[in-house]
């Protein structure tokens, strides 16, 4: 039985580079200025000589006056009421609570997501927003302070993928699909199918424990909306330049608009009916 990295040398046919994904990104349209949502597989992308960091590389070294925002989600922070995958037994959801630590973004280790996002923590300058649940990486190298502004009650819209719509930013999928657009979540609470819950944390701002309550409207079934908004997207701008696609080793890089993808979603969530 092969190993795992013996499966990728086999299915690679020469090595891919920084210089290689560098290339890609530009024939993209990326540039120094850019703002990009960024989700990223690596096991997609083949053999790379510096695994993750050289994908991380090329995003910095081609995006040196932009902002590049990565997950960073801790879905142990969430209500364990709600754990459904998998739940924990009903009465152990009180020590659960009374026990867990505040919420760090200098210290606590995102849950289900890769290798990428989870080395871009740790890069210099990146810095991570302060929601318990749903925090973002940001490497901001603009004048601009408000790209970690990230508000605790969803129907605020003070968040940095609602700032990237704003700014006329881009999402790029390396070797992901739209299921892991996290900005699609921005407009579910305006549907009537969505769910509020409020849940009590206490937060490290500024190496200070403070209390918060978070508000989340979510709408109830993922597979249901991520589906017919990403392919009322690709019908709408497949062949356009809001959405652009290029090759890298076996995976393929994806280019979208945050402004469209944002549209295309609030109109789902505001008209859904079941």
């Amino acid at each position: 039985m092969p190993t795992k990295l013996e499966k990728t040398i086999n299915e690679t046919n020469k090595p891919i580079t920084k210089s290689d994904i560098i290339n890609a990104l530009k024939q993209l349209g990326l540039h120094a200025q850019s703002k990009v949502e960024v989700h990223a597989s690596l096991s997609t992308f083949g053999f790379i000589v510096n695994k993750q960091y050289d994908v991380l590389d090329a995003l910095i070294e081609t995006i040196t006056q932009g902002v590049i925002i990565m997950p960073a989600h801790t879905s142990e922070m969430t209500n364990p009421r709600d754990w459904e995958n998998p739940p924990v037994p009903k009465d152990w959801i009180p020590i659960i609570e009374e026990n867990r630590k505040p919420f760090n973004p200098k210290t606590f280790m995102p849950e289900r997501i890769g290798i990428i996002p989870k080395t871009f923590l740790i890069y210099p300058g990146v810095k991570r927003t302060c929601h318990p649940e749903v925090s973002l990486s940001v490497l901001n190298q603009t004048n601009d302070s408000h790209w970690l502004d990230h508000s605790f009650d969803d129907r605020d819209l003070i968040h940095p993928l609602y700032k990237l719509k704003e700014e006329k930013g881009h999402i790029l999928m390396m070797g992901t699909d739209f299921y892991t657009c996290s900005s699609i979540h921005l407009s579910e609470f305006l549907s009537d199918y969505a769910t509020i819950d409020q849940y009590d944390y206490e937060v490290v701002i500024n190496d200070k424990v403070i209390k918060k309550t978070i508000t989340t409207k979510y709408f109830d079934d993922d597979d249901i909306n991520f589906k017919a908004i990403s392919e009322t997207y690709i019908e709408k701008y497949k062949n356009t330049d809001a959405y652009k696609q290029v090759k890298v080793g076996n995976t393929t890089l994806t280019l979208i608009e945050a402004e469209k993808l944002y549209d295309i979603a609030k109109a789902f969530h505001l008209n859904y009916k079941k």
